[in-house]
């Protein structure tokens, strides 16, 4: 495995997604976040911790371009079709879990906007990160 191979896509990787979610933040995830602060003050923190929340987005991103390196991604197109399906799979999976556990905080109309938000993010991530891995051929 090639150490600087991996660290510039992912360091490419967390600099999209961390753009990307600042921009969307404010426009979607903050007045839910906002609103459920307000319903359950002792089980939601906001704003959030930025620095574990980043913490694990470094961590994640990091296995992202491993995984994407292993599965031949080395194109802004093979990124952001395999972002894509990536982003839209993980984000079904998580929130329909926490939608089947918290139905009052993670509501459907909730859901289906976040997986189309983070479909979007991780297209983008991985077409970045797929130039990246490219670089290195």
């Amino acid at each position: 495995m090639d150490i600087k191979k991996i660290g510039i896509a992912g360091l490419i990787g967390f600099v999209v997604h961390a753009v990307f979610g600042a921009v969307s933040f404010p426009f979607f995830y903050e007045t839910h976040l906002t609103t459920l602060a307000g319903k359950f003050p002792e089980v939601v923190q906001f704003p959030p911790n930025m620095a574990v929340a980043a913490l694990g987005g470094i961590m994640y991103v990091f296995v992202m371009a491993i995984i994407y390196d292993k599965m031949g991604v080395d194109s802004v197109e093979g990124g952001a079709i395999t972002g894509a399906w990536f982003g839209a799979a993980k984000w079904t999976f998580i929130n329909t879990q926490f939608m089947a556990l918290m139905p009052n905080v993670f509501e459907a109309k909730f859901v289906v906007i976040d997986i189309l938000i983070s479909t979007v993010m991780y297209a983008v991530a991985g077409a970045a990160m797929g130039w990246a891995l490219n670089r290195f051929k």
